[in-house]
């Protein structure tokens, strides 16, 4: 989810390049209602999407929707907002700055407690991305390795799994190991200034290889083989917008849906074009096209081959929700944290029209 660094530019510097308003407010994105011939045949409904982090192929099958004219042929008017380091989705759309959302379930189930009445309504990522990786060099074989190591951790509501596990393996964070802010780079890590560093599969792990390093010189710690995976990039929005506008949320999951099948389908493509929505400099078209291979591997996964893609498994709600509960990320059980009706009326149409992708595409 992070950073979006490819090799040949300073890190740290295009860390700070992202997070300029200028650079945000440029890439925000939306239908041209002349290139989308047919799109003024009724009334177009502006709806806006914040995104977790700034255009990357992470999103990729928004944008797909989007260029392919998805939206439109729906009614919709879309504008995809960029987030970044200092944008809390769930805020942005509780204050009415966006009538969707994606953020990591955690996150949204903390928002919950905490009294905003935010909605799950599609489960895109079936599975974690999100891993722990050190240098075999640092001698780290297992989590029995970690006292004393010095770990860097994203604390911008993608520190929960790591707490969760902590909290598992008997580890006091605060004491048993040096916890570092990890900034959205690996500069830390590949200058070896980091015993283990937060990655994601389809992002910083990439990073760390497009550097020269070989995947046989790492050790790699996956959080759902650790028990305590959390679901990540779901879509959500206000309770009461939701129940004003169904018809609404069950279009817009309708086009979304489509533009991740064709993501599915060619993921070259779709990297290519997440390419062209990011930031100047920011990234590859190269990377951009491994990171769209690597988030199909999240989303066609499991129940998604057989319920289509977006569907909340409640076992696995249950799951991140109790892990949530049991290691201090809420503190209680949550109720009516999603809503699997609008992406079952989206699923519906979309297989009465033979437009629903199913099991091995």
């Amino acid at each position: 989810m992070m950073a979006i660094k490819h090799s040949p530019l300073p890190l740290r510097r295009l860390a700070a390049s992202l997070v300029a308003m200028g650079s945000l407010l440029l890439c925000t994105v939306g239908v041209s209602h002349a290139a989308q011939p047919g799109a003024h045949a009724r009334a177009m409904t502006r709806v806006t999407l914040v995104l977790k982090w700034v255009p990357q192929a992470q999103f990729a099958g928004y944008y797909v929707a989007l260029k392919k004219g998805y939206y439109a042929r729906e009614g919709l008017d879309v504008r995809i907002q960029p987030g970044g380091p200092d944008i809390v989705p769930e805020s942005v759309v509780e204050n009415g700055g966006a009538n969707f959302g994606l953020d990591w379930l955690p996150s949204l189930l903390t928002q919950r407690d905490h009294g905003q009445d935010l909605v799950n309504i599609a489960q895109i990522f079936q599975t974690t991305g999100m891993r722990l990786i050190a240098f075999k060099s640092t001698g780290i074989k297992s989590p029995a390795d970690f006292t004393g190591m010095k770990i860097g951790v994203w604390y911008s509501g993608n520190q929960y799994q790591f707490l969760a596990w902590m909290a598992k393996l008997g580890y006091n964070p605060d004491k048993d190991m040096t916890v570092i802010h990890q900034s959205f780079s690996m500069d830390l890590f590949l200058s070896h200034k980091l015993d283990l560093a937060s990655a994601m599969t389809y992002n910083e792990l990439g990073v760390v290889l497009e550097s020269g390093v070989k995947l046989n010189q790492l050790v790699i710690f996956d959080y759902g083989k650790a028990g305590v995976s959390m679901l990540e990039d779901g879509i959500f929005a206000r309770a009461g917008y939701l129940k004003a506008h169904r018809d609404v949320a069950v279009r817009f999951l309708k086009a979304s849906i489509m533009g991740w099948q064709d993501v599915v389908r060619d993921p070259v493509y779709a990297g290519k074009l997440a390419f062209s929505y990011s930031p100047a400099g920011a990234s590859t078209m190269a990377h951009q096209i491994y990171m769209a291979r690597e988030v199909v591997k999240l989303m066609w996964w499991g129940p998604a081959r057989t319920h289509g893609i977006g569907y909340m498994d409640p076992v696995v709600f249950r799951r991140t929700a109790q892990l949530s509960l049991r290691y201090g990320v809420i503190h209680k059980m949550p109720s009516g944290a999603y809503d699997q009706s609008y992406w079952a009326a989206a699923v519906k149409e979309l297989a009465a029209q033979h437009l629903l992708m199913k099991g091995g595409m």
